[in-house]
């Protein structure tokens, strides 16, 4: 369940995000749209863990990382001197 919703979000956020990039290129010099495309940039961002817009678009549009691909912090090397 908890996954699903995942998903949900991230496809609501691509939609926000694509519906104020529409706005921006449209309106380059409009200061709301481009703070509302900054902000849509900002949420995708965030539910995607990228730190560039086109490319948390670009995760978004793939979908979620199977299972297999996912990292995971139980196949990272301890950090030096912690054993």
């Amino acid at each position: 369940m908890r996954a699903e919703r995942a998903t949900d979000d991230v496809g609501r956020q691509l939609e926000r995000y694509r519906a104020w990039q529409r706005r921006f290129l449209a309106s380059p010099s409009d200061a709301a749209v481009r703070a509302g495309f900054q902000d849509a940039v900002a949420a995708l961002c965030a539910v995607t863990s990228r730190r560039c817009g086109r490319e948390a678009a670009e995760a978004a549009e793939r979908g979620p990382l199977p299972a297999s691909a996912r990292p995971d912090s139980a196949r990272r090397p301890a950090p030096p001197g912690s054993d």
